[in-house]
């Protein structure tokens, strides 16, 4: 009864963590539009390396996590 919980726990923890990293992508990307085109070339630059900055980094955390998950199904084999 316990190992149920704790794996139902496991999946929403894991869910709340891939929704808030693409939550902040999405905060990055939808005002894309409308606030590149207000800036100068050197912000312009700033803000390009900090959106490649948080796709980098939810790219890793979903490698991360997968690699996670296919070690724990190797491992419970």
């Amino acid at each position: 009864m316990m190992k149920g919980t704790n794996n139902k726990l496991g999946r929403i923890l894991g869910l709340a963590v891939k929704a808030f990293v693409l939550a902040s992508v999405a905060a990055v990307i939808l005002p894309v539009t409308q606030y590149a085109r207000s800036l100068s070339d050197e912000e312009y630059i700033i803000w390009l390396v900090r959106l490649v900055w948080v796709l980098m980094l939810t790219g890793g955390v979903l490698v991360v996590l997968l690699l996670v998950g296919f070690l724990t199904k190797k491992l419970h084999e």
